[in-house]
Formats: C-alpha cells, sequence, structure tokens
C-alpha cells in the first residue's frame, strides 16, 4: 500500500497556509488531494479562494482559535488546534491541525498536517429524546461520560465572559434557555439573594485559586424555572483548556428535593424541640427490650423507671384511676408502640389520675414514631390538668367555626393542614411542598370566575406578608362551587405565627347562611358607598351625585368635565403584576388631588379611567397649560428591579354649560375628546369642538 492510500484511509493531508504582512494581499491556502477531497475543493484553483472556502465552513465559535495560530509569540513553535468544519452535505467534521509557524521577511506561514477526527466526536451512543447536544464536539472533549450524573453543562469563556450551553437533560427545567454573557443572564435567571454565589465564583482570585489548586469548586445557588418560580442548582465549576484557551466548566444537577427535604427535617427538629422543652418527660423506648432511657424526666416520679412493663404497673397501680387500666395497657403494648413507629405516625392518651394522691386531675401520653427508627419510639409525658379543659374547649370552638387551619412557610413554600373538619375535595391539599401551585389549581377548580383574580392575588405569600405588615390583618371572602355543584361562600383570614421566619396561619371558614342573609343589605351598603375602596376618591356612583349637585347650583359659570385614562397601564398588571398596578392607581389619584383645589370633584370611574370636575373657571384657555403641566405629573414609571413599565395619560376635555348640561352629556362629549387624543399620540390633551390635540412631549 503507498503513502498516498495510508493517508486516504486516516484522513491526513499536507496544507500550507501564507498569511501576507501587507494587508492588501489575501491569504492563500494550499492543500494536497487528500485534503482538497475533505474540504470538496476538488474543483478550486486559486489559493486565496481556497482559503476563503476553508475558513468560511469553520463554526463560528472556533474561528478565535484559528486566528489565534497566526501571532508572532507561536513563531517556531508547533501548534494544535481542533475546530468543527460543515461539508457540502451540511454534517459537522472535527478537524485537527497539527503545523509550525514560520516568519519569513514578508509573511507569516504554517505548514503541517490536517486530519478528520470525526469519529472521536460522534455521539451515535446519545439518545435525542433524553438528551439535547448543542456543542458534540465540546461534548465529547469535555464531558460525554458525565450524561448520566449531571442535568446540564456549560462553558464559560474567561476573555469576554460568554456562557456557551453544550448538553442538557430534555426532561429538566434547564438553568438558561439561551447563551450569551454571563453577568447578564446571572442578573435574569439566578435569584436575586443567589446572584453573588456565581459571581464571587467569577472573580479573578478565586479564578486563580482554583487554577493553584487544580480542584473543582462547588457552588449552590436558585435558578429561574422555565415554569416559572426558582429551583436549587449544584454546580460543579472547573478550568479547563481547549485549543490553548482556559475556560470554565459548569457542571449542574437539581438538588430541589434534597433542599425541601432539609427544610422539612429542620422544621421536624423545630417541633420535637418545642415539645422537648414543653413536656414534664420525655422517653426513647426500645420495642425489642421494652427498656426505657429517660431522655428528660423528673427524679422520683413515674418517668424514673427502667422498662415499659415496669412504668405501666406503676401507672395502673399507683397513678391512674382504675377505670383507665384498660386504655394504659392498650396505647402502651408493644404491637401498637411498634405499629406507630412502623407508621410513622402519632398518638396519645389521656389518663384521668387518683385525686387522693394529687391535686390535679389529668395525665397526657403522647407517642411519636419514625420509619427509620423502626424499633424505637418516643414518648412525651405531660401534666395537662390545668389546660386540659381549655383545650377541649378550644378544639370546639375550631370545630365550629374553622373548616381548615393552614400552616405556611413563605420561605419554603411549604404547608400543612393542622386541624379542621374532614377533607373535602373543594379544598388544598393536605400538605405540599409548592403553596402556591396548589392554591392556583384549587381556584381554577372551585372558585367562581368573578372572584377567581382577587383570591389569586390576596392569597399569594408576598400579597399577605405585605397586607399583615400594612394592616395588621389580611382577610378576604368568595365563592365556590363544589364538587356538588353548589354555590358556597368562604371566608379567609391569615395571621402571623412566627413573623421573623415568615409563617403564617391560614384559616378558612364556611359562611354562605350568613352570606344568603345579608346579601340584599350588603347590595344596599354598596349601593349607598360614595368613595372607591382603593384610592379613597370618589367613586362612579359618589362622582356622579357630587356633579350633579355642584350643576344645579352653577347656573352659567364655566366649569370643565375632565376626563383621564392612563396609557399603557395593561403593562403594569401584565408585566409587573396587579400588586403594582394597585400601588399605580394609588399614585395617580394622589397626583390629581395634589394638583386641583379642594372645590373640585376627583373620582375613579373604574379601572384606570379617572373624572375631574372643576367648578367656577373664570377663562377656558387656561385649560390647555394647565393639562400639560398634569400631564408632565402622569408621565411615571414602575419597576421590580427587572422590568421598567412607563405610563402617561390621554385626556379628554368637555365644557359646562357648551358642552352638555348633565353628568352624561358631558361624559358623553368628554369621550369623545379623549377618543381622539387616544388615535393621534396618546399622551396629550384635546377639549371637545376644538379638534386641536395638545400633547406632552
Amino acid at each position: 500500500m503507498n503513502d498516498i492510500s495510508i493517508f486516504e484511509n486516516i484522513k491526513l493531508g499536507k496544507f500550507k497556509i501564507i498569511i501576507n504582512s501587507d494587508k492588501s494581499i489575501l491569504p492563500q491556502l494550499y492543500l494536497d488531494d487528500v485534503l482538497k477531497a475533505l474540504f470538496d475543493a476538488q474543483n478550486i484553483n486559486s489559493p486565496e479562494t481556497l482559503y476563503e472556502h476553508w475558513k468560511s465552513h469553520i463554526k463560528q465559535d472556533y474561528l478565535k482559535y484559528i486566528d489565534d495560530i497566526f501571532t508572532r509569540e507561536n513563531v517556531d513553535k508547533l501548534v494544535e488546534v481542533e475546530y468543527p468544519w460543515k461539508n457540502k452535505e451540511d454534517n459537522w467534521l472535527y478537524i485537527r491541525i497539527n503545523g509550525k509557524i514560520i516568519n519569513n521577511s514578508s509573511c507569516i506561514e504554517i505548514r503541517g498536517y490536517q486530519q478528520d477526527i470525526t469519529s472521536l466526536y460522534t455521539s451515535a451512543d446519545i439518545d435525542e429524546k433524553l438528551y439535547n447536544i448543542r456543542d458534540p464536539y465540546k461534548y465529547k472533549k469535555y464531558c460525554s461520560f458525565y450524561c448520566d450524573v449531571y442535568d446540564e453543562i456549560y462553558e464559560i469563556n474567561l476573555e469576554n465572559n460568554y456562557l456557551q450551553t453544550i448538553f442538557f437533560r430534555k426532561r429538566v427545567n434547564k438553568t438558561v434557555e439561551e447563551n450569551g454573557d454571563i453577568f447578564k443572564l446571572i442578573q435574569t435567571h439566578v435569584h436575586p439573594d443567589d446572584r453573588h454565589v456565581l459571581s464571587d465564583m467569577l472573580k479573578e482570585e478565586n479564578i486563580a485559586k482554583m487554577r493553584l489548586e487544580k480542584t473543582a469548586k462547588y457552588i449552590e445557588f436558585r435558578s429561574k424555572k422555565q415554569s416559572g418560580g426558582y429551583e436549587w442548582i449544584k454546580m460543579n465549576c472547573i478550568l479547563v483548556n481547549l485549543n490553548g484557551r482556559e475556560n470554565i466548566l459548569l457542571y449542574g444537577y437539581s438538588i430541589q428535593e434534597q433542599k425541601q427535604r432539609q427544610a422539612e427535617k429542620k422544621e421536624k427538629e423545630a417541633i420535637i424541640s418545642a415539645i422537648v422543652a414543653d413536656h414534664t418527660a420525655v422517653l426513647d423506648v426500645d420495642l425489642n427490650t421494652g427498656k426505657i432511657n429517660p431522655l428528660k424526666y423528673t427524679v422520683g416520679d413515674y418517668t424514673s423507671s427502667c422498662n415499659l412493663e415496669q412504668m405501666i404497673y406503676n401507672l395502673v397501680e399507683v397513678y391512674a384511676q382504675e377505670t383507665d387500666e384498660d386504655k394504659i395497657k392498650e396505647f402502651l403494648s408493644i404491637d401498637n408502640l411498634r405499629k406507630i413507629a412502623l407508621d410513622d405516625s402519632k398518638g396519645s392518651c389521656d389518663i384521668q389520675l387518683k385525686n387522693e394522691t394529687f391535686g390535679y386531675g389529668w395525665l397526657r401520653i403522647s407517642a411519636i414514631g419514625s420509619k427509620e427508627l423502626k424499633n424505637r419510639v418516643f414518648l412525651m409525658i405531660k401534666n395537662i390538668s390545668g389546660d386540659y379543659m381549655l383545650e377541649i374547649l378550644m378544639n370546639e370552638y375550631v370545630s365550629k367555626n374553622c373548616e381548615d387551619l393552614y400552616y405556611i412557610n413563605c420561605n419554603t413554600n411549604g404547608f400543612i393542614r393542622f386541624s379542621g373538619k374532614s377533607i373535602k375535595e373543594d379544598n388544598l391539599s393536605k400538605q405540599g411542598f409548592d403553596y402556591i401551585a396548589d392554591m392556583q389549581k384549587y381556584v381554577d377548580r372551585f372558585v367562581v370566575e368573578d372572584d377567581q383574580a382577587i383570591v389569586r392575588q390576596k392569597m399569594l405569600p408576598i400579597y399577605v406578608l405585605e397586607d399583615l405588615e400594612t394592616n395588621g390583618f389580611c382577610n378576604l371572602s368568595y365563592g365556590i362551587i363544589d364538587s356538588n355543584g353548589d354555590y358556597k361562600r368562604k371566608f379567609v383570614q391569615f395571621q402571623y405565627y412566627d413573623k421573623e421566619k415568615n409563617i403564617i396561619l391560614l384559616m378558612r371558614s364556611d359562611i354562605t347562611a350568613s352570606y344568603m342573609l345579608s346579601i340584599e343589605e350588603e347590595r344596599k351598603i354598596r349601593k349607598d358607598a360614595v368613595t372607591d375602596y382603593l384610592t379613597g376618591i370618589y367613586n362612579r356612583f359618589g362622582l356622579e351625585k357630587q356633579v350633579d349637585i355642584a350643576l344645579t347650583m352653577l347656573e352659567d359659570s364655566i366649569s370643565a368635565f375632565i376626563l383621564l385614562d392612563l396609557d399603557n397601564f395593561k403593562n403594569v398588571n401584565d408585566l409587573l403584576g396587579h400588586i403594582a398596578g394597585d400601588k399605580a392607581l394609588k399614585k395617580v389619584a394622589n397626583i390629581l388631588k395634589q394638583n386641583f383645589r379642594t372645590s373640585d370633584l376627583v373620582g375613579r370611574l373604574g379601572g384606570d379611567e379617572f373624572v375631574i370636575f372643576m367648578k367656577n373657571i373664570k377663562d377656558e384657555k387656561i385649560i390647555p397649560n394647565f393639562m400639560k403641566r398634569l400631564l408632565k405629573s402622569l408621565n411615571l414609571k414602575f419597576t421590580d428591579n427587572v422590568t421598567t413599565v412607563e405610563i402617561a395619560a390621554s385626556i379628554g376635555v368637555s365644557l359646562f354649560p357648551r358642552d352638555g348640561k348633565t353628568f352624561d352629556e358631558l361624559y358623553k362629549n368628554a369621550d369623545k375628546a379623549l377618543y381622539s387624543v387616544k388615535n393621534n399620540a396618546k399622551n396629550g390633551c384635546s377639549i371637545y369642538g376644538q379638534n386641536i390635540i395638545y400633547n406632552y412631549h
């Protein structure tokens, strides 16, 4: 076999590239027959055209590696670079360059070999239904053996801080959806409290430490999910070298379940600590031997015995009344305690003490089990005489007045149903790790359409905490259609359980009967109300009533009916949320009150529509300049530190008595003037009948 056939079999060929110092002379490429066939260039004879053809098919991300070869620092050195090249079948080939740089007086020249190494970087073993390989070359180079361990792998170019996705599993909530500047992606995709974790990792001193120690750095942070919310991610960060350039690789996987288990364990430990502190005795019982290890006890009392059998005997013979003997033996039997341990459950037994021995009369024995400790159970014993009747009364109160009582941790989004009546279908789950998602499902399924928006808003933890902080209370009522198709009215009240830890209680009650009895009276109260509940200015009913009174007293003096509509307000609700929308409406109402006289009537008709009735204007010529100043004050910005929304106003004006002598006539003509502004450039004012728009720009 001759040399040429050997080179063809291993797809290895000679090349030469000449880069002239005179930039007006184009670079030249010379290839042997093997490389001409490899690069689809059999019919290209011009070395300049051949260079352009070869370089135009190199993957864009790798051009910098090629350009870096032709520097005088590499003169007389052997260089090696690998890069992807797209052939005429639109497939990527992976090519390795080995060559030596020669510096002549007028040019830089590289001579050597190029070889097709595609077989080393194919991904035929990857299931495309499960994995998405964005860069097969870097995937094979860096991390093909990690695909079963990690959910996503990224590369950060330290020269330009550019993040590139190499690989991710299709089933996971990918950390980022696009490549780009790593610091911008941190701002948009990482939880605000965790952004410093990634930023600190990218500091030069920490990169130098990784370089010196030659070890990976581990970081944890919350990343935005595609489906909304955040998820805990663990990233292993390591320095790698590709084509002579230093980069950082990030290997990531979800630790959300681990974090939730840690949070749950921490809460359980806190509860156990509280139980231990609150009870007279805490006993660790070995169910195989019956031996008792007192964790906390009072020396000399009924808890000081060293085994379960002796403790049962003492309770029955010395402390408890005869009527409770069977109850004690059954509850403290090995079979019952082992069942509690295996079921990971709890139980309690209340017994009445012999009054001639003790001045108080009740004792509670509680048992808590754990699947992890299936042969052990913990007994908590407490004198409850002083609290017993109060507890019975409280349980009776909760049973009669509160359907459900929920404990919600706003920091972890976890929730537990503590007490209430039997579980119904028209309710939240018994417990879970995603209160927000569970609440939204409950609203979609049961809450009547008219109440869904307000329930979604006011039951969100962020709104509840703000309401509790501002007003000291947070409650709402709403209608549902239960699983039987009947209309029910519910009342929900929130209150703090632990303010520092953002833990709240949710109490839900059924008020259907009282609601139906008082609905007519409530309608009358609603009709008689004259102020807007959100902004404190007149509502439509109150404003119309006051304007009608004013019109009977004005006679022929000029007054202005000003109809104002906010531009771009919908984006505040859509992009920043309804809480921000409410704040925007309150801000506008305050601006209107500050800009008009106390004698003028200011009201909100609904949504983002406002009316101001200016009584007794001496000269209508003052209106345009006054409106321009008002428009300027209504050019407002609202932001959540990520998204900013700008709003403005459009105004239509009608004049009394020229354009109408009733509320409806004045509103109709002011609306026509407003319509002309909306059809123009918005952010302006028009007076009915003038066909002039006064814009604020």
